[in-house]
């Protein structure tokens, strides 16, 4: 509360348990949002590289919607690849062709 009283806009609950939550965020006039600290809290965010399946780093309160680092590494060793055995570039990828 004196968080509150000090001007916040809003406070971050980072890993506190449900019922903790919910007391906070019911004793406060300003939104509290959670990260990993339940629905009780007025909003949720997540590290956008952890819900796309980046950082290979999954704590329990992270949903996974993605799996674009697999994706991502297969692009990469793909586009490493072509260069190196010169099926790219080709003319049709030169901006002014040869």
């Amino acid at each position: 509360m004196l968080i509150e009283k000090a001007g916040a806009f809003a406070i971050v609950l980072e890993c506190v348990t449900p019922n903790t939550a919910k007391k906070i965020t019911s004793l406060l006039k300003i939104p509290t949002i959670g990260i990993g600290s339940s629905s009780y809290c007025d909003g949720q965010v997540l590290v956008t590289d952890d819900i796309l399946g980046l950082s290979g780093f999954y704590p329990k309160f992270v949903k996974k919607y993605a799996n674009l680092r697999r994706t991502i590494e297969k692009a990469v060793k793909n586009y490493s690849k072509e260069v190196k055995t010169k099926v790219f570039p080709k003319d049709r990828n030169f901006l002014y062709g040869k």
